[in-house]
């Protein structure tokens, strides 16, 4: 009688004991937090900035250098100075420079991108030309233009920030001004320039972009 009546006063303790030992079977281990890079993005979280400068090699301004801002890796503004150091074109000593405001589309958020540059130029040429019985003078010349650069190319950055692009338009003139110390139908080279560099759709070539955007 006392045994039956021991087990009947155990038996819940028994039964509350054996239902703690099984919750504590199913509640599943804390879960460790994702990787930064693994985690979602949110939605509502601002978009990142990355700002730096690239430089690059072409044509046909040589060197180039561009401070550049991409938002969210889907559009990137950007200013550009490019030069042409002075160098002999047709027996003409040429240098050139241009500054513009460029932006970036890229539509698929990869390195692909569709462009448009647009700003001045300008062009400084000087040669000496013999005009019949009269002797040799020297001739200078200044052409300033304005243009549009579209253009499409890639533009690959590393999480590091590294920066690597090519690219390849046209550069069509908007207005062009031209002014000459003598008549430009003396010097047909003179003349080949400023319709060559100011007035004629030419193509444009980066072969190469470096820089680091942060």
């Amino acid at each position: 009688m006392k045994t039956k009546t021991a087990l009947a006063a155990a038996l819940p303790l028994l039964l509350w004991a054996a239902g703690a030992h099984a919750q504590e079977a199913v509640i599943p281990p804390p879960k460790e937090p994702l990787p930064v890079e693994e985690r979602p993005a949110d939605p509502s979280a601002p978009a990142r900035v990355r700002v730096g400068a690239i430089g690059g090699v072409g044509f046909p301004r040589p060197l180039a250098v561009e401070g550049m801002a991409v938002l969210g890796g889907t559009v990137a503004l950007g200013a550009e100075y490019a030069v042409l150091p002075a160098v002999t074109i047709g027996g003409m000593e040429t240098s050139m420079w241009s500054l513009a405001g460029d932006a970036r589309v890229f539509p698929l958020r990869g390195p692909f991108f569709l462009g448009l540059r647009a700003g001045r130029q300008h062009v400084s040429a000087s040669t000496t030309v013999t005009v019949g019985s009269l002797g040799s003078a020297a001739e200078s010349l200044s052409l300033d233009s304005w243009f549009v650069n579209p253009r499409l190319g890639f533009l690959w950055t590393s999480g590091a920030g590294l920066a690597f692009g090519i690219e390849a338009g046209v550069q069509i003139p908007v207005s062009a001004a031209v002014s000459s110390t003598l008549p430009l139908t003396l010097d047909p080279a003179a003349q080949a320039t400023a319709d060559v560099l100011g007035k004629s759709v030419i193509p444009t070539v980066d072969l190469l972009r470096v820089g680091v955007l942060m």
